[in-house]
């Protein structure tokens, strides 16, 4: 890590270049981040090829160091034709004037965004854009050299209803997000009242020198689902319905006859469509198992009708398997372009070309069936459009199903201090590592293959992992249809193996499963509880089918005869590092939300006063970190932990901070009878060691803030007791086995993490102890690749899950050196006096009303209005 101020004139940042599979490079814009050392200052700067090639750069911060400079910077640019992939240089400077002795080419003009109480006017330096503030269609007009391109309709947000009538939105507003010199972001919201308050909301990107709009359109039922019996099947009465919902665009009216022309898949050559009516619709992903259980629809039947698409021009129809379209109207005003990327991939969709008007078919009535959207979820689609002059290039837009990547080195990275080493040296066991990922990843098994196997493709599955591993005990019918829910953060895993190997393979999963995740996992409502409100849904059941239950966990079709089954979101169940991560990658807003909101799922669930037994006592709930009567170190409190230090780190908002802080407390003490927590109870209290890890994180952040206070001192007292008591008692999982309920090679994998929790707790030890602890950790290490690689299911989604994260600390552990971590000052290690255990407030409520005087309590504040007003008053305002 580095510690010290970083103040310079000027820095280098190395960047790789990676155009992915388009055939030739074409002018396309990039958005990236790169992390700075404390102590940055600079805020201009200019993106340089090895070949002489230049673009410029817009520089926004994304988080801050605690001495305020940017920890994070995100960065757009418009790559020219020309711009040579591999590496490329990111150069910083402290002004625009730093760079005036090479001149760096500059789009025709910066962006100017004009704003007055009735309209949005974006110039980009080629087109003019405007934005009635007064309606949620995306845009009213748009010129090209002074003359007009749409027609009275403009381009519009309709959606039908289950009854065939089309509705627009009531719009909320319209604000500026960004305002910048390469790209300007425009968002507005809104909601369809006769949909059950269905909401909209539209973020339009412009960019410099160009008519090129980049539209992405999230759509959101913001209901609780009703989830009777703790069941969240497809056709909860919270759900809507609805038949289509599109984006439609009207062209004015010329003199001159309309052409149109598509290019359908890729290596297609362009053809022009005769009578000026074409349609497109992807009905299903065109592979092998297109017709997959995977597809039910509420009534539990496979919805998907023909396998691929089928392409309708005039009275011909072709068909093929998976397209990937872009096409133009070319008027007598001017040329549009439009396309959608992972069109096949997030079936249905459709595309509709009549004369002057085009329809983008996000939830297209071609379907067989209605669609749904249940309680709570959301889903985001995403459009490129382009209006330009001249003669039609589809070419020019093909970009957009493989769009360039950039992304820092890993020894920039390193430099930094911002995330974990990646930058790894050459040993046996990374090459075993290596090996098991592009297993995992590439094989015949790997997790690219079974993605196909189950179908995992359509706009709600798309992204998602297909958790092979639970295979091992279902007896059912198959395929088996199971997912994995970001389980152990494999978008933390999928963007560390991009950053640390460079291959942009590897942060496309991460990409496409953060995207999948911040949508369709994320609870997205406030009239739930406040223990299930934006929370994190659960990975399918174990060893049973989704059925209709999505990725929702609890299915209708699994409960036994005696009913005890169902549940929700809960602590044990919230990753939030890789979209953090994601967010810094990328700029995303949806997945710098998602941080805020698990964190603030995590405060609210916490909160006794959101609960009925609040009435009673307003004291913490405890389902922050467990369950009714174990609140000692486990992953859900982990997590929980994990989650508000993301937030502080994402917000630098305290409030974070001390409550992470507070449930360190409550599940640790540097004093605590650690064999009373029964932790050798391998299956009960596994998890502890992922509780373990979140407190190094937090002493980590602590000493990288300069702040070793008391609290530093109390955690890092308590670590070294814990590690202390498994260096006398911990033994290998394997060395157990009739412990073991099910000893699948997910314990050899869990393995590694109690290695690291071992060495990385040596940081904070000295002497024999600190040489103990690293020898331990080593010992645990090599008996997990033995255990792992015995298994022929060591490269499933689980192993892959976690080794992506602990299987590249193992590496790092081992041929690096562990740094010693800051003491803080001896006066603090005084007495922390004795541990208290934490009773939840179900567990007080029980007590107080097995004695008299407690009911009458519990009667006095039952009766008490001001105890209702006040409980009424959070439910409301969190709704």
């Amino acid at each position: 890590m580095n510690d010290q101020s970083f103040e310079e004139e000027e820095i280098q940042i190395p960047v790789n270049v990676d155009f992915g599979e388009g055939p030739e490079v074409r002018t396309q814009p990039v958005c990236f981040g790169v992390p700075l050392p404390q102590g940055t200052r600079l805020s201009a700067g200019r993106l340089r090829d090895g070949n002489g090639g230049c673009a410029s750069v817009q520089l926004e911060p994304l988080s801050r160091w605690p001495d305020k400079s940017v920890q994070w910077m995100l960065v757009d640019a418009i790559l020219p034709v020309g711009y040579s992939p591999g590496p490329s240089t990111l150069e910083l400077g402290d002004a625009e004037t730093h760079f005036s002795n090479e001149p760096t080419p500059s789009p025709k003009q910066a962006i100017l965004v004009h704003e007055s109480e009735n309209q949005i006017a974006i110039e980009t330096g080629t087109a003019l854009f405007q934005i009635d503030r007064k309606t949620l269609r995306p845009l009213e007009q748009v010129s090209l050299n002074g003359i007009e391109i749409l027609g009275a309709s403009g381009m519009r947000l309709v959606v039908t209803d289950s009854s065939g009538e089309k509705f627009e939105a009531e719009c909320d507003g319209w604000r500026v997000e960004t305002a910048g010199s390469i790209r300007a972001t425009i968002t507005g919201s809104a909601s369809f009242p006769q949909l059950k308050s269905l909401r909209a909301t539209i973020r339009l990107n412009f960019y410099a020198g160009s008519g090129l709009l980049l539209l992405d359109v999230a759509v959101h039922n913001p209901n609780r689902a009703q989830h009777p019996g703790g069941l969240w099947d497809l056709g909860d009465s919270g759900s809507l319905l609805f038949q289509d919902l599109s984006i439609e665009v009207e062209f004015a009216k010329g003199a001159s006859k309309n052409e149109v022309r598509c290019k359908v898949e890729p290596g297609f050559p362009a053809s022009a469509i005769q009578d000026q009516s074409w349609n497109l619709y992807q009905d299903s992903s065109g592979g092998e198992n297109w017709n997959c259980v995977n597809h039910v629809n509420r009534e539990a039947k496979v919805t998907t009708n023909f396998q691929g698409y089928r392409s309708k021009s005039g009275t011909e129809t072709t068909t093929g398997l998976r397209a990937e379209p872009v096409f133009d109207l070319s008027t007598s005003q001017g040329r549009t372009a439009f396309g959608t990327p992972n069109f096949w991939q997030q079936f249905p969709k459709a595309i509709s070309v009549t004369q002057d008007k085009v329809r983008i078919g996000l939830f297209p009535h071609e379907y067989g069936d209605l669609h749904e959207l249940q309680g709570g979820e959301r889903k985001t689609h995403t459009v490129w459009v382009d209006f330009k002059t001249g003669e039609s290039n589809l070419d020019e837009l093909d970009w957009i199903h493989h769009p360039a990547k950039v992304q820092p080195t890993a020894k920039w990275c390193d430099s930094t201090g911002c995330i974990p080493q990646l930058e790894i040296d050459e040993c046996q066991r990374l090459s075993d590592f290596d090996s098991l990922l592009s297993e995992a990843v590439g094989s015949d098994k790997g997790i690219l293959a079974q993605r196909e196997r189950v179908d995992e493709y359509g706009w709600r599955n798309f992204g998602e992992i297909f958790a092979d591993h639970e295979e091992a005990y279902y007896e059912g019918s198959q395929p088996l249809i199971s997912h994995y829910n970001n389980q152990y953060d494999m978008i933390h895993g999928f963007l560390l193996q991009s950053l640390r190997t460079g291959k942009s393979s590897w942060f496309k999963l991460g990409d496409d499963l953060a995207k999948h995740v911040v949508d369709i996992d994320l609870y997205h409502t406030t009239q739930d509880k406040a223990a299930y409100n934006g929370g994190l849904f659960w990975l399918t059941d174990h060893y049973v089918h989704a059925h209709t239950a999505t990725h929702r966990t609890y299915s209708k079709h699994n409960c036994p005869a005696n009913g005890m089954y169902g549940g929700g979101p809960g602590a044990e169940h919230n990753f939030t590092s890789g979209l953090l991560l994601h967010y810094f990658l990328t700029g995303n807003s949806n997945s710098k939300a998602a941080v805020q909101q698990l964190a603030n799922w995590v405060v609210a669930m916490d909160d006794g006063c959101r609960t009925v037994f609040g009435i009673v006592d307003d004291s913490f709930t405890g389902l922050a970190t467990g369950g009714d009567t174990y609140h000692g170190p486990n992953r859900g409190g982990g997590f929980s932990i994990n989650s508000l230090l993301d937030a502080w780190v994402l917000t630098h908002q305290d409030e974070y901070l001390l409550t992470a802080e507070r449930l360190i407390r409550r599940c640790i003490h540097p004093h605590d009878d650690i064999n009373k927590n029964d932790l050798l109870n391998v299956e009960a209290r596994w998890s502890y060691t992922v509780f373990l890890s979140s407190v190094l994180k937090y002493l980590n952040l602590k000493a990288r803030a300069g702040d070793l206070d008391r609290m530093y001192a109390y955690a890092q007292a308590s670590v070294i007791h814990y590690a202390k008591w498994m260096l006398e008692n911990e033994l290998p999982y394997f060395d157990q086995i009739e412990k073991l309920e099910y000893p699948t090679e997910a314990w050899a994998v869990q393995e590694f993490r109690k290695a690291n929790v071992l060495r990385l707790a040596a940081a904070h030890t000295e002497g024999d102890l600190r040489h103990s602890l690293l020898q331990r950790g080593k010992e645990f290490s090599d008996r997990a690749w033995q255990d792992l690689l015995r298994f022929e299911t060591r490269t499933n989604a689980r192993s892959l899950a976690v080794m992506m994260i602990e299987g590249m600390t193992d590496c790092r552990l081992r041929e690096n050196a562990v740094p010693p971590a800051p003491q803080a000052d001896a006066s603090l290690y005084g007495d922390f006096g004795t541990p208290e255990q934490f009773v939840s407030q179900k567990q007080r409520v029980k007590s107080q009303l097995r004695q008299p005087v407690g009911i009458a309590k519990a009667v006095a504040s039952t009766l008490n209005p001001l105890r209702w007003q006040r409980y009424w008053r959070i439910k409301n305002k969190a709704t």
